[in-house]
């Protein structure tokens, strides 16, 4: 992500992971040979890659994520959130799973992010200054 290209980040992560995955492969086959050692190695790449794809192009992208960073600036009327997260519905059930899973609360009316939900956005945050992206931006 700090690379001065003008790509999106999956274009970005894979211009430098798929050189960075070879380089691993090379290594690790030219110190262990072709054995179970070098193999894992491979594989826990290959996961890592995968769980940096997932983290910051499906999760941080749903809509759950997106209604706690909304809330995360203040309780809002719930009718106010539904308006600017459509569809509505959708919006309807994903702030009924966070509130079922104590991720939000509701307030008189209002929905609010829960110490739960604030201790998720902490792990948010620190994934992505890990991975080099910038601070949320909704």
């Amino acid at each position: 992500m700090r690379m001065p290209m003008q790509l999106d980040s999956v274009r970005r992560f894979l211009a430098v992971g798929v050189p960075v995955g070879a380089g691993v492969v090379v290594f690790l086959l030219a110190q262990h040979g072709a054995t179970t050692r070098a193999f894992a190695g491979i594989a826990v790449y290959a996961f890592l890659c995968e769980l940096y794809l997932f983290l910051f192009t499906l999760v941080l992208s749903s809509i759950s994520v997106a209604t706690l960073l909304r809330l995360s600036r203040g309780p809002v009327p719930a009718a106010d959130l539904m308006r600017e997260l459509e569809p509505r519905e959708m919006v309807r059930l994903r702030v009924e799973r966070l509130v079922g899973a104590g991720c939000l609360v509701r307030e008189g009316g209002r929905l609010a992010v829960a110490r739960r939900g604030r201790r998720m956005l902490g792990a948010f945050g620190r994934l992505r200054r890990l991975f080099g992206h910038g601070p949320y931006s909704r």
